[in-house]
């Protein structure tokens, strides 16, 4: 009888383990995976994101408004894409766009900075690298 008890209670553990196995591999397959973003999509959010801003910009002293600030970044990596000197145009990433185009004037060397309705001043840096962490960021 021991015997027979003992096999009793493996078939319970192994049907116990069975079925919390199906229940951890459903809850695993329910979680949300979330697929990586290419960097140009990056790219372009923080263009919009920039274009979309209610706040000024601030570029060698001087403030622009959101489509300005958008237009003007715009142009600069496209031009910055044709460089003879710029990495392959595929090989531009987000973290590169904010760097090299995105949070200092080319000419002067002078930090961009951003501006918000309430006057607060941040540089441009910080704040499109706190955007680019939201992108980045799984939902």
């Amino acid at each position: 009888m021991n015997h027979m008890y003992l096999n009793r209670s493996s078939k319970y553990l192994l049907l116990t383990f069975f079925i919390l196995g199906i229940f951890v591999s459903s809850l695993i397959s329910q979680t949300k995976s979330c697929d990586p973003i290419p960097e140009e999509r990056k790219i372009e959010i923080l263009l919009k994101k920039i274009g979309n801003f209610e706040g000024s910009f601030i570029r060698n002293g001087d403030a622009h408004d959101a489509k300005e600030a958008e237009n003007h970044l715009r142009y600069k990596l496209k031009e910055a894409k044709n460089s003879f000197f710029a990495p392959d145009p595929k090989e531009w990433t987000a973290k590169l766009f904010i760097e090299k185009i995105a949070t200092k004037s080319f000419l002067s060397g002078t930090p961009y900075k951003i501006r918000y309705p309430n006057g607060k001043e941040v540089l441009s840096s910080a704040w499109l690298n706190e955007e680019l962490r939201n992108i980045e960021r799984c939902p």
